[in-house]
């Protein structure tokens, strides 16, 4: 999955999303590129490229449905096994192929479609600033930051909270995602997928989710498991530590220095501050929070 994610970093964006061919091109370094635009993959890859587009095209995997799945039927009353009024549906969901990823259209607060990757290895949802434009979020001083790692070395992104996610018929509320400025396509986490139980066939290009109540029963809180939780703690703690540790270091007289460092810890705090917030309204328990 981390060599997908540097593939993806490698994208250029495109001018739009009109298309819905996918080209892929392998460079001499062995990456994998993908994009919408023909005429952004190199010449000597184009006709291949668009040779497999158009093959995947006539796929019919590409057609994005929803199924239910039935359980087998009780004999003694016609019932189906494991099923009462009102149970959970299995969805089942066709989705394109991108190479070795898998498209799907997801839709967002109930307004705005768009294509994104899924992506199981990526702890939230990541949103692309066109996509991010379209829902209107707003992004202030007071928008909570989150840092990735990336084959090209540590980025932040702002953190945002989306009214609903669906893919097919599973829609999960109150979903935390990310905005960043370098994907084409958006990608698709656990602070989705979290909320089910999901199979992944890449050969037959379906995904089969089913509802695991795990936000009800507290598994799960604002769209984040327990380990998910402490980890994003942990590393602030971490980067707080690391910042004071410098700054014991640096001699008095090195009053610049110091003054950066004293407004990178300041940061750090407020940071940490919407973090918090961001758990009370979740309502994390505080053993999460080490």
């Amino acid at each position: 999955m981390r060599l997908f994610w540097r593939a993806l970093l490698l994208l250029v964006l495109g001018s739009g999303l009109a298309r819905a061919e996918i080209y892929q091109w392998t460079d001499s370094a062995g990456r994998v590129h993908f994009t919408q635009n023909l005429g952004q993959v190199p010449p000597r890859h184009r006709a291949l490229a668009e040779a497999r587009a158009n093959t995947a095209k006539r796929d019919p995997i590409q057609r994005v449905q929803t199924y239910t799945t039935p359980a087998a039927p009780d004999a003694a009353n016609g019932t189906p096994l494991g099923m009462e009024p009102g149970a959970d549906e299995t969805y089942r969901i066709a989705v394109s192929r991108a190479g070795t990823g898998m498209l799907v259209q997801v839709m967002l607060n109930n307004t705005t479609s768009a294509p994104f990757l899924i992506d199981t290895g990526a702890s939230d949802v990541l949103i692309p600033q066109a996509v991010a434009d379209r829902l209107g979020l707003k992004v202030g001083p007071n928008t909570r930051t989150k840092r990735f790692a990336t084959a090209n070395g540590v980025v932040t992104h702002p953190v945002v909270m989306l009214r609903s996610v669906a893919l097919g018929g599973a829609v999960v509320e109150n979903v935390p995602a990310s905005i960043t400025p370098n994907l084409q396509f958006g990608l698709l986490g656990l602070s989705y997928f979290n909320h089910f139980t999901y199979n992944i066939d890449a050969a037959r290009g379906i995904v089969t989710l089913k509802p695991n109540h795990m936000a009800e029963f507290g598994g799960i809180r604002g769209g984040r498991s327990e380990a998910q939780w402490s980890s994003e703690y942990r590393n602030l703690h971490a980067r707080m530590a690391q910042v004071g540790a410098e700054k014991a270091r640096t001699p008095s007289n090195h009053s610049r220095e110091l003054r950066r460092l004293d407004a990178k810890l300041a940061d750090l705090e407020r940071e940490l501050g919407l973090l918090e917030a961001e758990a009370d309204q979740a309502r994390v328990p505080m053993v999460w929070r080490d």
